[in-house]
């Protein structure tokens, strides 16, 4: 993903004096306050360390970052737009020959001209420029058990001109929004994960397709129970912000020492590695701590603490990092016990194994 680089006092004053003492061996001695504007060239102001670029030529801009515009005939200079929306300049920032603006943070990016205009006071001149989005936002892919040549929905954000890979090969998009994908699997996805990229940048989910025991629903004979009555919800849907991927999460009001026991998993693979899931509280504390048990088993329970932020979590079957397992059990018989001796609310998301 490209670097963002947020403009400074002193990165445009280096920037400045670079662009000036390149210029002066550039430029002709004919002023152009009279003449129509012309832009030659956009380039970053400075690189990726914050120090004066090289002025290599782009059509391609991020909000918020500062840029250097060379040509002709910009002294009479009025207005500065990136997709018809106005960037403020500085006046002692422009010569004739070069300007040095920073892109509004708000300049849109999706369903746009794609281009730069200037207005002087003689004319306006447009240039093809491109406004990358932010780089995509990943929040999850449903149903994670999905086969081959069927499709996908995608959550998360900025999805402009995106495409989709699975593992290495790429899937047939449907149709696409700002917030949302619909593709059709490639064939070979089962046990890969999923890729979205656009301009700018690339972002994959942690899951990976056809491991999952929950998304959205239960799969197969699990039976779900808690050892003191808790009330929980495995189809909870009223606050998206509680939800990682899909439509629906699990609400767990975990009493005291209590545990939510998800019991009879489908088969699992015998090369999966471990557990996987997704896990956060209403409020974070500090003893927001869930002991895992797999298969009844008491011994060795990992513990995780869990904040108000959903974190993937991945638990090993071998290992003394994991479970303490010699191989991979054949079923996943899995237990959150609440272990914090405190009431508090979980949310638990998009639950399985992984390769």
């Amino acid at each position: 993903m490209k670097t963002l680089i947020r403009n400074s006092y002193k990165k445009v004053f280096l920037a400045l004096l670079a662009v000036t003492l390149w210029s002066a061996c550039n430029d002709d001695d004919t002023s152009g306050i009279d003449r129509a504007p012309i832009i030659e060239f956009v380039a970053p102001a400075v690189d990726a360390n914050g120090m004066p670029s090289d002025l290599t030529p782009t059509n391609v801009g991020f909000a918020n970052n500062t840029y250097v515009i060379r040509g002709k005939n910009f002294s009479s200079l009025k207005h500065i737009y990136f997709n018809d929306y106005e960037s403020y300049f500085n006046p002692t920032l422009v010569t004739d020959t070069n300007i040095i603006v920073s892109i509004n943070e708000n300049t849109p990016y999706s369903n746009v001209s794609n281009k730069l205009k200037l207005v002087t006071g003689v004319g306006t001149v447009e240039y093809d420029f491109v406004i990358a989005p932010p780089a995509p936002v990943f929040n999850g892919f449903q149903p994670v058990n999905t086969a081959d040549g069927t499709n996908i929905t995608i959550k998360g954000n900025y999805f402009v001109n995106p495409e989709v890979k699975v593992g290495d090969a790429s899937a047939t998009i449907v149709s696409s929004d700002l917030t949302h994908i619909v593709a059709t699997l490639p064939a070979g996805s089962q046990g890969k994960k999923v890729s979205v990229s656009t301009l700018s940048g690339t972002a994959t989910y942690n899951s990976q397709v056809g491991t999952s025991i929950y998304d959205d629903v239960f799969y197969g004979g699990i039976s779900v129970s808690t050892w003191a009555g808790d009330v929980y919800d495995i189809a909870y849907s009223e606050d998206p912000t509680n939800i990682m991927q899909g439509d629906k999460a699990i609400k767990w009001n975990a009493k005291t020492w209590s545990a939510l026991q998800i019991d009879n998993s489908p088969e699992i693979p015998a090369n999966a590695k471990g557990i996987r899931f997704y896990a956060k509280a209403k409020v974070a504390t500090a003893t927001n701590a869930i002991k895992l048990i797999l298969n009844y088993s008491w011994g060795t329970t990992p513990t995780i603490t869990i904040g108000e932020v959903y974190k993937y979590y991945e638990i090993p079957f071998e290992g003394s990092a994991g479970f303490g397992l010699s191989g991979t059990p054949s079923t996943m018989n899995l237990t959150f016990n609440n272990a914090s001796g405190s009431e508090y609310e979980i949310y638990l998301d998009d639950i399985g194994y992984y390769y």
